[in-house]
């Protein structure tokens, strides 16, 4: 009998440690199986994808590129904050220009620039990518495409969320998704910093500008300056107007506006655009003394590598022109 006993219990013994067993393998087999799903999914992000430009097409990547080459200063900018300078290969002349561009000390590292001018010069930096404007030439564009040289086409923002698009679209053109979103953050705190100053101000107390350059007034009726003075709480005088086609306005049309100020980027890009003259020849304009802003002789002069911006430094263009229209709002 008690044989019997010592038997059934060294059965239930035997099972249960067969259970253990059985548990502990299933737990080992399931850890390593996820561990392959996560090492599987990284060969995923590290390795091929693809992506489509705004044209539609579609280029594919055997890793990131390591071999930049940017068209334009919008692109120049976003990519410095995106990637190692040693991944770009070539920035535009304008990156070097102090008066258009943000980041003159930050690319003297990279040893080309690119004119885009010259599809063989181009090809003979060999890039594994080369970024360009969507009001680039489109016969050059098809010259590169055609020497085997990839071309990634981006749409050109013309307002703030356009430009925070094209920042998460060339972040995943070049591999860096998270940096995107770093830069984004980092917008979004100038905004919300400006928005705070101003934010109070009513719509019937906004002050009414308009920009200005050498040959006049342009209107468009969607600008990325629309959207500086919407952020920055000040009326672009030309929303009032609803044209269907863009254009430089008349004087007429310019004192009808009648603005508080007048805007102009301060870039004298070809040495015959002073600023200072420019300001001198407003105010001395017997049309524009009708206006608030010339009875005020109120001309602001913002920096150009500000307000032509058109990537992550636009924001400071908000900043600029709230702090020159509300300068009490800043004390």
């Amino acid at each position: 009998m008690i044989k019997k006993y010592l038997a059934k219990d060294e059965n239930i013994i035997a099972k249960i440690i067969c259970f253990i067993l059985l548990v502990f393998v299933y737990n080992f087999c399931m850890g390593c199986s996820n561990q392959i799903e996560k090492n599987t999914e990284n060969d995923k992000i590290g390795n091929k994808y693809s992506v489509t430009d705004s044209t539609g097409t579609v280029i594919n990547f055997e890793k990131k590129p390591e071999k930049i080459v940017s068209l334009s200063i919008s692109t120049d900018e976003i990519l410095i904050d995106l990637v190692d300078s040693k991944r770009i290969t070539a920035v535009t002349y304008l990156a070097d220009d102090p008066e258009i561009s943000n980041i003159v000390d930050r690319v003297k590292s990279i040893p080309n620039r690119a004119y885009g001018n010259s599809a063989e010069a181009l090809l003979a930096m060999h890039p594994d990518i080369i970024i360009a404007a969507d009001f680039f030439k489109q016969e050059m564009i098809q010259s590169l495409r055609d020497l085997g040289l990839k071309v990634y086409v981006y749409k050109t923002p013309n307002n703030m969320e356009e430009i925070k698009k094209a920042i998460n679209d060339i972040a995943v053109l070049v591999g860096e998704p998270a940096n995107a979103e770093k830069l984004i953050r980092q917008m979004d705190s100038k905004l919300k910093s400006v928005k705070n100053k101003v934010g109070s101000i009513k719509p019937s107390e906004q002050k009414r500008v308009v920009f200005i350059r050498s040959n006049g007034v342009f209107y468009r009726p969607e600008s990325s300056f629309m959207d500086i003075c919407r952020y920055a709480n000040v009326k672009d005088a030309t929303e009032d107007l609803h044209y269907t086609q863009s254009g430089i306005l008349s004087q007429e049309e310019v004192v009808r506006l009648n603005p508080d100020a007048f805007v102009i980027p301060v870039w004298n890009y070809d040495g015959k655009h002073d600023p200072v003259q420019m300001k001198a020849e407003i105010l001395s304009n017997p049309s524009y003394q009708t206006t608030k802003a010339g009875k005020n002789k109120n001309v602001i002069m913002l920096p150009a590598a500000h307000v032509l911006a058109v990537s992550q430094y636009t924001v400071n263009a908000v900043e600029d022109i709230a702090k020159a229209v509300y300068p009490e709002n800043f004390n």
